[in-house]
């Protein structure tokens, strides 16, 4: 008995240091490799690890979940790297497992008693339940976080229930335990809000829920006490599909969809963090109702199921009227100048969408100076009016739209928001061009963000010191160099209208324009303190800096001059713009 005691501890013990060691490697190699290598090395070290804690079962169905999962990994590594439909490939997998594993051959009934399945049945409904997973995970995974966030779910849920439940399920919480200590340790390559899991992950993880699922499914209490936690935690992705494949059945147009949720909250101006956040707060409600029913499955039981998934539910219909509320325009505008209404998130989450579609996009960032800059200036006005994206920098702007009863959800400094973007590029392994500052302080500014942030592949830098018909050569450069996001510090007016007369030479990079943001990170110019960001008071702080841009702010008061005679419909402005 002491013998076997000891054999346990050092086997946890054993899992526990493999755990640390795939954590400490992760963050040693970060620093050490390309994005795209250390990508790959974790999914390695991943499936590594996972086989290991499969070798130190004594049970062999859960060595064959396991390798039955890693294939399929390896399956979709040839999908991605093939570019052809080999989604029938998982459809065999399961057909493997219902050979080789145990199979859906009955079903429990609420009273007790066993619904009995033919061969032929049991053997279809094994092959469906393992097949059709992976490709439903990988069809979250077109959301970025959504599938590692469910992930989660799940092997919380499971470990969870198979510890506690009166049933001996060893196989499974073996599995669930070990998938849930390396989905911790591998959590920002699975829990990162802008990033995919990939279709060999999702592949394999997939393979490996609908195969834990069924560990043990010969006690007769596995159907309902395991398989229909995966079940209610993907409930909403199973009908969301499922709709999408009816309408798309029933409709001429084949590529048409009713939309999921998530859509619906986008739409609605729900950032995308919140988004998934949300879709995952129900998800679980779904998930631990069932959790609760198998534990409980009493009135009791059922009541408290009943309110945990109403108070989810509520709270999205929350989320869906806060959001749905008029009388806030999405773009208010001053002075033929639109202003996004829109949050940090959210404007990140426009920007990856930029990103993806490929075709390129401007970001400015105007404050209260350049925004009355535009009402003598047309071509500065329709440079404003041609960006993808229009962010209120500055509290003077954000106080001036208030006034006129336009209020938007938050002030979106260009420097943090170039800090996010920077962030989340090197999470996402995109490249950056940093274009403009004195010489040499691009390069400094970039070298900084790259030692903030590990991973950030800057494809250049260049000063803003170049004649206009360098223009050309230089979009080519930025063009041929990789990038897929471009920092423009020329300074207002000249970085708008620069990036409004070249966006077309850019190709599909995504320019921003950040003033003297460059400047900041090079550690040349100060920031502000918080507290002087907060009451509006930066400029006075750059002022104490910048003597010399003393001329500048003369054109304070002219803006609160402006603004009150826009407030008092005595402002010629919109007149005079007619005519």
């Amino acid at each position: 008995m002491a013998i076997q005691t000891f054999a346990e501890l050092l086997t946890r013990s054993a899992a526990l240091l493999l755990v640390l060691g795939c954590y400490g490697a992760q963050r040693f190699l970060r620093h050490h490799l390309d994005r795209d290598q250390y990508d790959y090395v974790r999914d390695l070290m991943l499936c590594g690890a996972l086989a290991l804690v499969a070798l130190w079962s004594d049970s062999a169905p859960a060595k064959m979940v396991v390798a039955l999962s890693l294939f399929a990994g390896l399956l979709g590594l040839a999908q991605r790297r093939a570019q052809v439909d080999l989604r029938w490939g998982y459809l065999l997998i399961g057909g493997l497992f219902s050979l080789l594993g145990p199979r859906i051959s009955f079903i429990s009934l609420p009273d007790g008693e066993f619904y009995y399945l033919s061969i032929l049945a049991s053997a279809t409904a094994t092959t469906l339940w393992v097949g059709l997973f992976p490709l439903l995970l990988q069809d979250l995974d077109r959301i970025p976080g959504m599938a590692g966030h469910l992930l989660a779910l799940v092997w919380i849920l499971t470990t969870g229930l198979t510890a506690i439940s009166s049933q001996e399920l060893p196989d499974a919480l073996t599995l669930s335990t070990g998938a849930l200590a390396l989905l911790a340790a591998f959590w920002s390559r699975h829990g990162h809000m802008y990033r995919q899991l990939g279709l060999p992950l999702a592949s394999m993880w997939g393979t490996l829920i609908a195969g834990t699922s069924m560990l043990g499914i010969s006690k007769g209490v596995t159907f309902s006490a395991l398989m229909l936690l995966p079940l209610a935690l993907f409930a909403i992705p199973l009908w969301e599909t499922s709709v999408n494949v009816v309408s798309r059945a029933l409709s001429a147009d084949a590529t048409k969809t009713s939309g999921g949720f998530y859509q619906r909250l986008v739409r609605r101006g729900v950032d995308h963090p919140s988004s998934v956040r949300a879709m995952t707060l129900v998800s679980a409600a779904f998930g631990l109702g069932a959790g609760v029913l198998q534990l409980r499955p009493d009135p009791q039981g059922f009541l408290a199921a009943f309110f945990t998934i109403s108070a989810a539910l509520a709270y999205l219909g929350m989320v869906f009227c806060r959001h749905g509320r008029k009388g806030q325009s999405r773009r208010p505008k001053l002075w033929d100048v639109p202003i996004d209404n829109v949050s940090l998130q959210y404007a990140l989450g426009k920007v990856w969408s930029l990103v993806k579609a490929g075709k390129g996009g401007t970001v400015v960032t105007p404050n209260a100076l350049g925004l009355y800059a535009c009402r003598r200036n047309e071509a500065l006005t329709r440079a404003f009016q041609g960006a993808d994206l229009i962010l209120p920098d500055g509290m003077g702007l954000v106080w001036g739209l208030r006034f006129l009863g336009r209020p938007v959800q938050e002030r979106i400094a260009g420097i943090d928001f170039m800090d996010q973007l920077c962030r989340m590029a090197a999470g996402a392994g995109w490249g950056v061009f940093f274009l403009g500052g004195a010489p040499g302080v691009a390069e400094m500014a970039a070298q900084n963000l790259v030692k903030r942030y590990p991973g950030l592949r800057v494809r250049g830098a260049e000063h803003g010191f170049f004649a206009d018909d360098e223009s050309e050569e230089l979009c080519r450069t930025i063009r041929n160099s990789g990038s897929q996001l471009l920092f423009v510090a020329l300074g207002v007016p000249r970085q708008e209208l620069w990036m409004e007369l070249w966006r077309g030479h850019l190709g599909g990079v995504v320019a921003m324009g950040v003033g003297g943001s460059f400047d900041v990170f090079a550690g040349t110019l100060r920031r502000a303190p918080e507290c002087f960001r907060n009451y509006g008071l930066e400029w006075l702080y750059r002022l104490a800096q910048e003597p010399w841009r003393w001329r500048r702010m003369m054109t304070i008061p002219l803006f609160l001059g402006a603004l009150v005679k826009t407030r008092l419909g005595l402002d010629r402005f919109r007149r005079e713009r007619d005519t």
